[in-house]
């Protein structure tokens, strides 16, 4: 019999020696950093279904895909990273709801942490073939070895937070904007979705389209995101700036991206960018 488990360290830790791809202007490529993470996490819910590859089925044979409904960075110190250093991830994944997983991992050079990703996801899969917008909840086919949580994970709801680091909802206004273009080639995954990495992608492409922070450079110290919808292959996205904040040699921004030909909202996000150090 498989034992069920509260949480699991999929695999052992893993190292990457730093080269010019996983790199960028500032030290440690963020987007980069988060496709990283995302693999893994994959991968750790793979272990966790007794799956040799993360194949994710439901009851028909329909596929199933991981979609992060909530991501979060602390302790960034990318710009401590540079070529040559030997990165190693430290992944373990909980299940948080039904079809809810979440994974902690942490990042680290052989001289100190530089960054702790969560990483929430759920499962979906799409109710049209090929249409992204008909996506919804569902359930793999296959038992999960994790123990289920006592009590259920509150979702994110755009219309009820009240305060999210310095920002307070009632104080939204609307400082900014751009339009952006997703490309096929950059921005859209496999599985033909707005890739999750990208939403972070698309809010650093506006804020150098509104600051031009170019010297000193900053990087990101922290960013939470909440996901809440995607797009089709010519859709584009507007990115709003809602809040800023300035407190010595850092700065906080407050962006939403919406989708431009309806204004349904796809991600709130909230990112403290700090000069390099």
């Amino acid at each position: 019999m498989t034992a069920i488990l509260p949480a699991i360290r999929p695999v052992a830790p893993d190292s990457i020696r730093i080269g010019m791809p996983e790199m960028c202007r500032g030290g440690l490529s963020e987007t980069w950093l988060w496709k990283a993470a995302g693999h893994r996490h994959w991968l750790a819910l793979a272990t966790a279904h007794g799956l040799d590859r993360p194949d994710f089925r439901d009851a028909t044979g329909a596929r199933l895909y991981a979609a992060f409904t909530e991501t979060q960075l602390a302790e960034g110190r990318l710009d401590r990273v540079g070529e040559h250093d030997l990165l190693t991830f430290d992944t373990h994944l909980s299940r948080t709801g039904r079809t809810r997983f979440r994974s902690i991992v942490t990042v680290s050079t052989e001289k100190e942490v530089v960054g702790r990703l969560t990483l929430d996801s759920a499962f979906v899969g799409r109710r049209h073939t090929g249409r992204n917008r008909s996506a919804a909840r569902g359930l793999v086919a296959r038992p999960c070895h994790l123990l289920p949580p006592a009590h259920a994970h509150v979702p994110f709801r755009p219309a009820t937070w009240d305060w999210i680091g310095p920002f307070q909802r009632e104080d939204r206004q609307e400082l900014a904007s751009c339009v952006i273009d997703p490309n096929p080639h950059e921005d859209f995954n496999g599985a033909d979705f707005l890739y999750f990495a990208s939403y972070a992608a698309l809010a650093d492409r506006a804020e150098w389209h509104w600051f031009h922070q170019a010297d000193p450079i900053v990087t990101t110290r922290s960013r939470r995101t909440f996901f809440l919808g995607n797009i089709e292959l010519g859709d584009t996205v507007t990115v709003l700036l809602c809040g800023t904040r300035s407190d010595g040699d850092s700065m906080s921004h407050w962006i939403e991206l919406r989708r431009t030909v309806d204004g349904a909202l796809l991600a709130v996000s909230f990112a403290e960018r700090g000069l390099r150090r």
